[in-house]
């Protein structure tokens, strides 16, 4: 069942589940990749894009620790690859539960200046590892004085996407840096001609024919195409940004109140359901000063929340399945069961 599209019915809400390696990272892709448009506590945040079509909550979780359920519950996922540490085990697990599960999906690239493997390296381990169609539209730019990243050349359009003062100043490139990067632009054009491309725009590829930049623009915006982007001091946030707004959110659990069945967002309160130990995904008008219980067996248990968003709730006493709901409701979850 899909969102509704009727002006009154509640914004449409995606859950993103950001997989980071064990450790530290996952504070530091919060304060230092992610955060332009965080809103919240680790490891929960409402992320604010700039179309406002969506809502969007993040949840980072550790590679060793992320359940089955949350996934499976998640609308897209963001893989963290880390130069300095590489990638293990339990990430590769993931990406293929993932890619299995036909989730969108997005290699965030971080250390790439500071660590053992730079951006390319990163690149060549996660396309024979993760993704052998990954596709690479922006290219990340050193800082001249240190070890950082200032912004991203973006191979589509031939822009530079300056971030050394914080918001990206976007200004076209220079003729040395298209002919610098010609082999890897066109490799992109081909590959997304093949990807997303209307059949149309496709056979003028195949005939040698020039396609127009705004149409491979377009085409990126297919949910379905992977790629990996430097989020390193948040060079790359408006990049994920975009992305993030073209998410479809992939849940709406229908819902019983009252004895009947509807769906869960033509209800008028906040509800949701378990979809993993202490994490729920919910909908619908959230309140600071609302009280809220566990609906599981036939057994109501009062819980307190320890962090909420929009769309996604922490709280002690929750499982897999079972209805989060305000206190004294009527409301509970029938399908997705987690």
């Amino acid at each position: 069942m899909l969102p509704s599209t009727h002006p009154q019915m509640p914004q449409a809400e995606a859950l993103i589940v950001v997989c980071v390696p064990s450790g530290p990272t996952g504070e530091y892709v919060a304060s230092h990749c992610l955060g332009a448009g965080l809103v919240g506590t680790y490891p929960l945040f409402q992320y604010k894009i700039a179309s406002g079509s969506i809502n969007i909550s993040l949840l980072v979780q550790s590679s060793e620790s992320m359940a089955d359920s949350v996934l499976e519950a998640a609308d897209a996922m963001l893989l963290i690859l880390d130069g300095k540490l590489g990638l293990d085990a339990q990430s590769i697990e993931i990406w293929s539960a993932a890619a299995d599960l036909s989730l969108p999906r997005h290699i965030g690239a971080i250390n790439v200046a500071t660590g053992r493997a730079d951006f390319d390296e990163l690149i060549a381990i996660a396309t024979r590892v993760l993704e052998p169609d990954l596709m690479v539209r922006y290219l990340p730019i050193d800082s001249e004085d240190d070890d950082s990243i200032v912004g991203q050349y973006d191979l589509l359009t031939a822009d530079i996407h300056d971030c050394s003062s914080g918001a990206p100043v976007i200004r076209h490139g220079d003729p040395e840096h298209v002919s610098l990067t010609a082999d890897r632009r066109d490799d992109l054009f081909e590959e997304l001609a093949h990807a997303g491309l209307a059949d149309a725009f496709l056979d003028t590829h195949r005939q040698g024919l020039p396609v127009s930049i705004p149409s491979l623009v377009s085409a990126w915006s297919n949910e379905h195409i992977v790629s990996i982007t430097t989020v390193d001091h948040q060079v790359g946030a408006h990049i994920l940004d975009e992305w993030f707004g073209h998410l479809t959110p992939r849940w709406v659990p229908v819902v019983t109140t009252e004895d009947q069945a509807t769906s869960i967002d033509l209800v008028e309160e906040c509800s949701g359901v378990g979809i993993g130990d202490g994490i729920a995904r919910i909908w619908g008008p959230i309140s600071k000063d609302s009280a809220y219980e566990v609906f599981e067996d036939s057994v109501a248990t009062p819980i307190a929340i320890q962090i909420q968003s929009s769309g996604c709730l922490l709280a002690s006493g929750i499982h897999p399945g079972a209805t989060v709901r305000a206190e004294g409701s009527s409301i509970a979850v029938l399908v997705p069961r987690f």
